[in-house]
C-alpha cells in the first residue's frame, strides 16, 4: 500500500439505521475539530453519524450505538493506534495483509495467533473472515464499488465507514479517536485522551509563534515526470505553518496533492531553507540516484533535508503513516525541533530525522 499517495482499500456501499426525522434529533456529544462525524441522540438512543462516508458522498450514515464493545476487523494501519491508545488491542481480531503493520503490539498479537491475516487488500478472504466472526468491519472508501463489501454485508457483518482521511486539519483527524471510543464503549476515555493531545498541540502552536523567523519549506519528490507535493490546504501544509514555517505553496487551496513539473517546483523552491518529506528516499545518495537535479536545491546543498523515516517497522512500514495521524502533537513537536530547535532544546524527534 502506498500511503504517500493515499493508497486505499476501496470498499463501498451502505450500512445504516433508518433515517430519523431531523426534528427529533439533538446533539449528543460535541466534536470540536473533525468535520466528518458527530454524535446525536434521539430519546434514549445514541447514534454515531458519519457525515461524509467517502469523497463526494451526499448522504450521512447513522449507526446506532448499543454500548457493547466489539470484536473488530480493521482495514487501515492508521486505525490501529487508536485501539492501542484506548487499551483495546484485543478488540482487533483481523486485518488484511499483516505485513503492512509497524506496531510491535499488533505484530506480537499476530505472532501469538490472536490477529488473523485476511489476505490481500480489497479482496479479503471471506472464509477466514467468517471464521473469526467479527462484530464489525471498519472500512475506508474512495467512492468505488466493492464485491468484498457486498459479501460482508450479505454475511450480516456491519460495516462502519471511517473517513478520517478526508479531514484537513491535524486535530480534526486525531479527533476520530472518538469514533473508535464510541464503538468500543470508551467514549469518556477517548475524550480525555483527545483533550490532552489537543491541549498539547495548541500549546506547541502558540510556542512556535515566538519564533523570530519563519523559514521557507519545500516538500515532496518526483514520480515519473511529476513532482507530488502537499497542496496549501493539505494536512502536511497545516503542520508546516503551525510549526512556525512558511510553506511555499501555502496560498494554494488544494487539500490533496499538487502535481507539478520539476521546473515549476525548482523555480519556486530552489532557495527554500528546508526540504521536509522525501517519500521513500531516505539518503541523499538515494535522492541523487533518482534525480541528479535534486542536488541543485539550496536545502540539499545545505543538508537541511528531513524525512519521516526515523521509525520503520520490521516489515519496512513507516510508523509515521500508522501512528502519526493519531498523535499530531508529536508530529508538530518534531517539526518545531527541525525549524526552531531553540524552542524545544531537550526534545528528541519521534518520526523525522535529518537524512545524510
Amino acid at each position: 500500500m502506498n500511503r504517500l499517495i493515499l493508497g486505499i482499500i476501496v470498499l463501498a456501499g451502505a450500512c445504516s439505521a433508518p433515517q430519523k426525522e431531523k426534528s427529533s434529533v439533538s446533539s449528543y456529544e460535541e466534536v470540536q475539530f473533525a468535520k466528518g462525524f458527530h454524535f446525536e441522540n434521539d430519546g434514549d438512543k445514541r447514534y454515531l453519524v458519519v457525515d461524509k462516508p467517502w469523497p463526494n458522498a451526499t448522504t450521512p450514515i447513522r449507526y446506532l450505538l448499543d454500548g457493547t464493545p466489539k470484536r473488530i476487523v480493521c482495514t487501515s494501519t492508521s486505525h490501529l493506534p487508536f485501539f492501542d491508545m484506548l487499551d483495546s488491542e484485543e478488540s482487533v481480531v483481523g486485518f488484511p495483509n499483516l505485513n503492512y503493520i509497524s506496531s510491535q503490539v499488533f505484530i506480537d498479537r499476530a505472532n501469538a495467533g490472536l490477529l488473523t491475516d485476511l489476505g490481500p487488500d480489497g479482496n479479503m478472504n471471506m472464509e477466514l473472515l467468517l471464521g473469526i466472526n467479527p462484530d464489525a468491519v471498519i472500512a475506508f472508501d474512495m467512492g468505488g464499488e466493492s464485491k468484498t463489501l457486498a459479501k460482508i454485508q450479505e454475511a450480516g457483518i456491519p460495516v462502519y465507514y471511517n473517513s478520517d482521511f478526508l479531514e484537513q486539519s491535524p486535530l480534526g483527524r486525531a479527533e476520530w479517536i472518538k469514533f473508535f471510543g464510541a464503538l468500543l464503549n470508551k467514549e469518556a476515555k477517548a475524550d480525555s485522551i483527545f483533550n490532552e493531545i489537543a491541549d498539547e498541540y495548541n500549546r506547541l502552536k502558540e510556542l512556535a509563534l515566538d519564533a523570530k523567523e519563519r523559514p521557507t519549506i519545500l516538500s515532496g519528490v518526483v514520480y515519473g515526470d511529476t513532482w507530488f507535493l502537499p497542496g496549501g490546504d493539505n494536512w502536511a501544509a497545516t503542520f508546516f505553518n503551525n510549526a512556525g514555517g512558511e510553506y511555499l505553496w501555502d496560498s494554494d487551496t488544494t487539500s490533496g496533492w499538487l502535481e507539478l513539473s520539476f521546473e515549476a517546483v525548482y523555480e519556486k523552491g530552489n532557495d527554500a531553507d528546508f526540504w521536509i518529506g522525501t517519500s521513500t528516499l531516505n539518503t541523499m545518495n538515494e535522492m541523487k540516484g533518482q534525480d541528479q537535479r535534486y542536488a541543485s536545491f539550496s536545502a540539499f546543498t545545505n543538508k537541511e533535508v528531513y524525512n519521516y523515516n526515523k521509525k520503520i517497522g520490521p516489515n519496512g512500514g513507516y510508523d509515521f503513516f500508522e501512528s502519526g495521524y493519531s498523535r499530531p502533537d508529536l508530529v508538530l513537536s518534531d517539526l518545531i525541533k527541525i525549524l526552531h530547535p531553540e524552542l524545544l532544546p531537550a526534545y528528541e524527534t519521534v518520526y523525522f530525522q535529518n537524512i545524510k
